[in-house]
């Protein structure tokens, strides 16, 4: 049985406040180099997108990356400058503020960052990067097969 149509009363605007996620979290294996106080910190990633990515840390390194007592100061935001090694010729430098930090196993953390400053052209290189995966990983649709 066939559903009614209904229409909808409300007009959907086009520059409402809501984002339109215009690249998924691709799960891609590249490294992840911090540039902190005390010297480089070398993370691998899980997940990046145009506007945020996932590592994987260590449980007895997460006290590098993210205070004890972050949780207690709301207001104050964590950004560690990075470099983002993707292949042997593309890398980013970015700023990257801690959006959340979560138990990923025994051995280690799921910490999510924003990428909080990235120049135009970089941020250009990696959206072109990040099509150029999806169409690498995501299969044809094949009408006989």
């Amino acid at each position: 049985m066939l559903q009614p149509m209904i229409v909808t009363p409300k007009i959907l605007d086009r520059n409402s406040n809501s984002k339109r996620n215009r690249f998924p979290k691709l799960s891609l294996n590249y490294s992840v180099t911090f540039q902190l106080a005390t010297g480089e910190f070398h993370a691998d990633a899980l997940e990046i997108s145009h506007d945020e990515l996932r590592i994987i840390c260590p449980a007895g390194d997460i006290p590098l990356l993210v205070p004890r007592t972050a949780h207690h100061r709301p207001g104050e935001k964590i950004i560690h400058s990075a470099t983002l090694q993707f292949e042997e010729d593309f890398s980013i430098n970015a700023k990257l503020q801690v959006l959340g930090c979560r138990r990923y196993s025994q051995q280690g953390f799921n910490v999510a960052f924003r990428i909080a400053e990235l120049g135009e052209t970089q941020l250009k290189k990696l959206e072109g990067f990040l099509i150029a995966a999806i169409r690498k990983n995501v299969p044809t649709a094949n009408m006989f097969g």
